[in-house]
C-alpha cells in the first residue's frame, strides 16, 4: 500500500469535547527515543508518521473513540509488520512501556496511555483471502468493516461484532462478543493462528501447536505480546429472518424489558438478540440465522412482546448478512434487496484506516483516506463520544429479578434527557465451548452495558455520575461482579482482575511472566507477571 503525506486540515466535524479528567501534562520524549523510532521506520512518509507532544496534531492523534484525555510520550504509525519489532525494541531500550493501538476503541483510551510509546497499526490492515475463502490472513490493525467488506464478495464472513471501526488486534484481546455468538461462539473461537512480536522483539507464531499458552492468553486475556497478524477461519452465514421492535410508550419499558429477559436467552441458539433500553422507550433487534419469517414469528409470539400496548414490530426474511448487520447500525428496520442493503452497508462498513471522526476544536490527523473497497463510496467516519459506562454479565446462576428490572427502568426513566441514557441487554447463553481466555462463555446469560453521555452542564453531569454509582451499588450485591474487558471501567467498584478474567487470572499471570517478564506491554488493569494484590496463586 502506498501512503501519501499526512493529511492535516482544520476540523469541519463537531463532536463532544473531552471528558473532564485530571491527567499529567505531556512532556517531550527523549531525543534517543525519537531517533530510535525514526530509524525503525522503513517505509515512506517517515516524519509524517511520528507525532510528538509539540505538534498541533498531537491531541487529536492521542484521542480515541471514547473521549478520555491521555498524554503518550510519542505516537508512531506503523505501516508494515517489519516495523513493529524495531519499534518494540526502541521502547524497551529507552525505558518506555509500549502500547499497541489497532482501532482506538479502548473505553478508557488506554490505547494511548500516558507516558508510553504508542504504536498505531491501523494501517497494517491487509486482508489476504485463501483460494477457497475459508481462511484469511489479516493485519491486526484491520477494522472489522475492512474485513467484512473484502470478504463479502466471497460469500463468507468473519464471526465478529457490529462496530465497523473496531480494530482486530484489540478486539481479540477482550474476546470478541458478537451477534452470531450463541451458535458460533466468540470471535476468538475462530482464530487459527496469530503472529506476535514479544517484549524481546522476536516475532513468533501462536497457535494450538506453536506456543499454545500464548495462543490461549492473547484470545481474551489482554496483551502478552504485540499481535501483528491473524489468520482467521471464515464462516458462511445463510440468509436469515430479522425482527425489529419498538416500544414507544414510556410506561411499557418495564414490561418490555421483563418479557425480553424472560425469553430471549432461552431460545434456539440460532436466534441472537439485544434489547436497547432508553430513557423514554425500548427496542429489540433479533437475528434468526438461516430461518424464515414463519419461524421467527412463532418464537416472537411466544415472548408476549407482541401484546404490549403500542408495540411496533416488523419481521422480514430472506435477509443477506449485510442486511442483518445493517439493523444494528440503525440504517434499516426491514430487510431489503441485496443491492440496496449493500449501499446501506457501505455507509458505515466501507471504512478508511483512520476511521474516527475529528475532535471538535483540535487539528485533525489523518494518514490515509482510501476505503476498503476503493471504487465504492466511503463509510461515514465513526463518531466519538464522552460517556460514563458500567457493564455486567448476568450469570445463569443469578438471574435478574423483577425488582432489578423495575429499579433499572424507573431510575433511568427519571434521568434528564440530556444524559441520553442507553442500556444494551444482549442475549448470551452461548452453545459453543470456550477455546480462549474469555472467562464467562459458559456462565453468561446476558450482558448489560449502561451508559450516560457526559454533559457540559456540571449539575446534569453530577446527576449522571450519581445514577451510575447508585446503580453499581445496587446491582453488584444482587448479580455479582463479572464484567467484559472490552468495556473496561477505571472506576469499577470490584476487583478488576477477577471481574474481567475470572478464574483465569493465575494462569494468565504465569503466561505473562514467561512472555513479558518486565511488563513492557501493560496498562492499569492488565494482567502482570506477578499475581495481582490479594490474589493467591499456587
Amino acid at each position: 500500500m502506498k501512503f501519501p503525506s499526512a493529511l492535516v486540515a482544520p476540523l469541519a466535524f463537531s463532536v463532544l469535547s473531552f471528558a473532564p479528567l485530571v491527567a499529567p501534562a505531556p512532556s517531550q520524549p527523549g531525543a534517543a527515543l525519537q531517533a530510535c523510532v525514526k530509524n525503525a521506520l522503513a517505509e515512506t512518509a517517515i516524519d509524517d508518521r511520528i507525532i510528538t507532544p509539540s505538534e498541533d496534531t498531537y491531541k487529536a492523534a492521542s484521542a480515541g473513540s471514547i473521549l478520555f484525555e491521555e498524554f503518550p510520550a510519542l505516537i508512531v504509525y506503523a505501516v508494515s509488520v517489519d516495523e513493529i519489532s524495531p519499534l518494540v525494541k526502541c521502547g524497551k531500550a529507552n525505558g518506555y512501556t509500549v502500547t499497541p493501538r489497532s482501532g482506538a476503541h479502548h473505553f478508557e483510551n488506554w490505547s494511548a496511555l500516558n507516558g508510553t510509546l504508542v504504536v498505531d497499526i491501523s494501517h497494517i490492515d491487509e486482508v489476504k483471502i485463501s483460494p477457497d475463502a475459508k481462511q484469511a490472513t489479516v493485519g491486526a490493525g484491520a477494522r472489522l468493516g475492512t474485513i467484512y467488506s473484502l470478504l463479502g464478495p466471497t460469500g463468507r464472513t468473519f464471526n465478529a461484532g457490529i462496530c465497523p471501526s473496531v480494530g482486530l488486534g484489540g478486539y481479540l484481546g477482550v474476546g470478541g462478543y458478537n451477534m452470531q455468538m450463541r451458535y458460533l461462539g466468540m470471535a476468538i473461537d475462530h482464530i487459527a493462528s496469530a503472529r506476535v512480536v514479544l517484549a524481546d522483539g522476536s516475532l513468533v507464531t501462536a497457535s494450538p501447536t506453536a506456543n499454545p499458552d500464548l495462543f490461549f492468553a492473547i484470545r481474551g486475556g489482554g496483551t502478552y505480546g504485540f499481535i501483528v497478524e491473524v489468520t482467521i477461519n471464515t464462516v458462511s452465514i445463510p440468509r436469515s429472518a430479522m425482527v425489529w421492535m419498538n416500544f414507544t410508550q414510556p410506561s411499557t419499558r418495564t414490561q418490555a424489558t421483563q418479557r425480553y429477559l424472560d425469553w430471549a436467552s432461552k431460545q434456539d441458539p440460532l436466534f441472537n438478540s439485544q434489547l436497547n433500553l432508553y430513557g423514554s422507550h425500548a427496542g429489540v433487534l433479533g437475528w434468526y440465522v438461516g430461518k424464515t419469517v414463519p419461524d421467527l414469528t412463532a418464537i416472537v409470539k411466544a415472548s408476549g412482546l407482541m401484546e404490549i400496548p403500542g408495540a411496533d414490530i416488523k419481521i422480514t426474511g430472506n435477509c443477506s448478512t449485510e442486511n442483518s448487520r445493517n439493523f444494528w447500525l440503525y440504517t434499516q428496520t426491514e430487510c431489503t434487496d441485496d443491492i440496496t442493503a449493500h449501499t446501506n452497508f457501505n455507509t458505515w462498513y466501507n471504512v478508511v484506516p483512520d476511521d474516527l471522526a475529528p475532535v471538535a476544536g483540535l487539528q485533525n490527523f489523518a494518514f490515509d483516506d482510501v476505503p476498503a473497497l476503493p471504487n465504492e463510496p466511503k463509510a461515514n467516519l465513526w463518531s466519538r463520544i464522552s460517556l460514563i459506562n458500567k457493564t455486567y454479565f448476568i450469570k445463569k446462576s443469578r438471574p435478574v429479578t423483577a425488582a432489578i428490572v423495575k429499579y433499572i427502568t424507573e431510575k433511568s426513566g427519571a434521568l434528564p434527557a440530556e444524559l441520553a441514557f442507553w442500556t444494551e441487554m444482549t442475549s448470551f447463553n452461548i452453545s459453543v465451548p470456550a477455546t480462549g481466555s474469555f472467562p464467562w462463555q459458559s456462565e453468561a446469560d446476558y450482558l448489560f452495558r449502561f451508559e450516560v453521555t457526559r454533559s457540559d452542564n456540571a449539575t446534569v453531569d453530577v446527576i449522571g455520575q450519581k445514577f451510575m454509582d447508585d446503580l453499581d451499588a445496587y446491582l453488584v450485591p444482587r448479580i455479582g461482579t463479572a464484567s467484559y474487558a472490552g468495556y473496561i471501567d477505571a472506576r469499577i467498584s470490584s476487583d478488576p482482575y477477577t471481574a474481567y478474567w475470572g478464574d483465569n487470572v493465575c494462569k494468565l499471570s504465569a503466561i505473562k511472566k514467561r512472555y513479558d517478564p518486565q511488563n513492557l506491554f501493560s496498562n492499569p488493569f492488565s494482567i502482570g507477571p506477578t499475581p495481582p494484590k490479594g490474589i493467591q496463586c499456587r
